[in-house]
């Protein structure tokens, strides 16, 4: 019990003092999440509607116009973290989110429709702010810290929702929409202050020179075999957590047969333990290898999602809800981790991880039209085991990746000896 309770505030500590050396990271996450989840889900869907008298489907644009701008220049604004510097680019990202949310209180005075074009901004401002974002954690942290960083970055966006919907709604209810909007304002300003002043960004002289993309260059990005493995591992989550997200509502409502309120209660435990093992799948993930925990949790979260589509005994349905989140929380942080190790090894990191979240915006896009086909076709069922195919696949290109990485260490081992 003693050599445990050691090994545990070690890891701890490992954790703590990730954090203190990427604080400035965390904090930028922190607050770019904050403003954006605060525009977009309190000023566009509750103070336009309500305050400003706009159409209720002014979210519905807002949205797209912000996906679209993200996913049209998520692999340019990759590259252009290489060639001027994370650092910069960070300033130029979260300097695009302050114009845009500045925008929106002037436009949504002057015609609603109009804060269509600053998302579009702010889209544009997230597909620079983010690849730059994860270059400099690439840089910062030593391979067998990725996960447990990524773990925190989380738990980070974690408090942004708390923070930025928890905040909003209070606010909602008795600020004015000009008033309001000085929160998210606020928090993009204070990032790009934080970009501005901070010293601590060590991998600017790694991808500041990096040069211009060349034919050759783009063959070895695009068609490393590694690398394409993830690119498709990344869209199959990315899908069927957009798919799992659209049809949230439709499984407690055509497949359990229950109220929001009781649906929400049933699937509180699968949110807890996904957001209670974060920090340790970090841990673990560095610590054993991130495919060794990415596969078995992503292949434990589709038996549970297949089991869900044809259990409806509430018991039931918390029991498997609880692990499929504890098991993807888990999994969850050797996700980004690989991410940034496949991209470090690349003079254009940046465009490697835009690359990477270019992806993540087509599975993201993907999902709910998916999952509108289905429940259309038939029900919400549907939608989880197709959900439950995609995250089968991504365990079975993360066993493929450590097949490989095995095979590959025993025949250097087998070399080594013949020498």
């Amino acid at each position: 019990m003693t050599v445990r309770m050691r090994d545990l505030a070690a890891a701890v500590a490992r954790s703590a003092d990730i954090g203190l050396r990427g604080w400035t990271l965390l904090a930028t996450a922190f607050l770019v999440d904050t403003a954006f989840l605060f525009v977009f889900l309190i000023a566009v869907q509750s103070y336009l509607p309500d305050r400003l008298h706009a159409s209720a489907a002014i979210a519905g644009w807002a949205l797209g116009a912000f996906g679209l701008a993200k996913l049209a220049t998520q692999l340019a604004s990759g590259f252009i973290a290489d060639r001027v510097g994370a650092r910069r680019a960070l300033v130029l990202g979260t300097a695009l989110l302050f114009g845009g949310d500045v925008s929106f209180v002037f436009l949504a005075h002057a015609a609603p429709w109009l804060v269509v074009a600053s998302a579009a901004i702010v889209g544009l401002g997230s597909s620079v702010t983010w690849p730059a974002l994860y270059a400099a954690a690439d840089a910062r942290f030593a391979d067998g810290e990725k996960a447990r960083f990524t773990a925190l970055l989380t738990l980070a966006s974690g408090g942004a929702l708390v923070v930025g919907i928890g905040g909003g709604t209070l606010l909602e209810t008795s600020v004015p929409f000009d008033a309001a909007m000085a929160l998210p304002i606020a928090c993009v300003a204070g990032a790009c202050i934080l970009a501005l002043l901070a010293r601590d960004y060590t991998d600017a002289h790694l991808v500041a020179e990096a040069p211009p993309l060349s034919l050759r260059d783009a063959r070895g990005i695009f068609g490393e075999r590694r690398r394409v493995g993830f690119a498709l591992l990344v869209l199959a989550e990315a899908a069927a957590l957009g798919a799992l997200t659209a049809s949230f509502r439709a499984y407690g409502r055509d497949v359990l047969g229950v109220s929001l309120a009781r649906e929400a209660s049933l699937l509180v435990p699968a949110a807890v333990l996904g957001a209670l093992l974060v920090v340790p799948g970090g841990a673990l993930a560095d610590r054993v290898g991130r495919a060794r925990v990415l596969a078995p949790g992503s292949a434990t979260t589709a038996a549970c999602l297949a089991l869900l589509s044809q259990v409806t005994h509430p018991a039931l349905v918390i029991v498997f809800g609880g692990i499929a989140g504890g098991a993807f929380g888990l999994a969850l942080p050797a996700i980004a981790a690989t991410m940034m190790s496949l991209a470090g090894d690349s003079a254009n990191r940046g465009g490697v991880i835009g690359w990477f979240m270019m992806m993540d915006g087509i599975g993201h896009a993907a999902g709910p039209v998916g999952a509108a086909v289905l429940i259309a076709a038939f029900d919400a069922s549907a939608v989880l085991l197709v959900c439950a195919g995609l995250f089968s696949g991504v365990a079975a290109i993360a066993f493929t990746s450590q097949l490989k990485a095995v095979r590959a260490i025993r025949v250097d081992a087998a070399e080594a000896q013949v020498a």
